[in-house]
């Protein structure tokens, strides 16, 4: 394949999931690509996760019915989400991110969405005994890091996973040792957020949330794709 090698592309089910990706519980809003692919405006993000050899690119992505304006624009309070479009940053309610625009598809983003990428060596596959494991490690992790990781919820072989992927650095010869924590869900709920709470009186406390408004809790995003190619299930 000449050229660059297209990043492994992930189809996100709506604009609230990608804008939750992007601009959630984060304080690095990223560069947002948007171009015409199909007759379908395009809106793009990269995610890089450490692997093995290397770093792999996914292209988080949505179409749109029509082309967006200047900035993506997010907050969420306690009456839950809102995202939009919008051509200035004045209002200090929300978090922005810029997108900017391209006059044609690259060769290699098109690619990305025709779905040849390469497929590299997936994370290993950990499975977990509950919610409580998986919001323990994602505690541990992003206050180490400083960075939230995203919980990705999406189907395989007929059941619903909720899973996030964690790279350990500097594993033998490798770059790092990238494992997928996971847990398999009978029904997942609406709400975009899990919260999660410990206390001497009460123990541990899990539950969905539609909003991050209360501070006593630690948040994680979850982010509905169509599917998840990259991470085993």
């Amino acid at each position: 394949m000449k050229g660059p090698k297209p990043p492994v592309a992930v189809r996100v089910k709506s604009l609230d999931d990608f804008t939750r990706l992007a601009l959630a519980l984060t304080d690095s809003p990223p560069l947002l690509w948007q171009f015409k692919y199909e007759k379908k405006y395009i809106l793009s993000a990269f995610t890089v996760y450490m692997s093995w050899k290397g770093d792999i690119p996914l292209l988080a992505y949505i179409p749109l019915r029509k082309k967006p304006s200047s900035f993506l624009a997010y907050r969420s309070n306690g009456e839950g989400e809102e995202c939009l479009f919008t051509d200035n940053i004045e209002d200090t309610r929300y978090v922005y991110a810029p997108i900017i625009k391209l006059r044609e598809a690259p060769q290699f983003f098109k690619a990305s969405l025709q779905g040849k990428f390469p497929h590299p060596p997936q994370p290993l596959g950990v499975e977990l005994d509950s919610l409580y494991s998986l919001m323990r490690l994602l505690y541990l992790v992003s206050s180490k890091e400083y960075m939230a990781f995203p919980i990705w919820h999406f189907r395989r072989h007929g059941r619903r996973i909720l899973g996030v992927c964690i790279p350990f650095e500097h594993y033998y010869e490798s770059n790092a040792l990238p494992v997928f924590f996971y847990i398999r869900v009978g029904r997942a709920s609406h709400e975009p957020f899990l919260r999660y709470l410990t206390s001497r009186s009460g123990g541990e406390s899990i539950s969905y949330s539609r909003s991050t408004g209360d501070p006593k809790f630690f948040y994680a995003k979850i982010i509905d794709v169509e599917d998840m190619p990259l991470f085993p299930g």
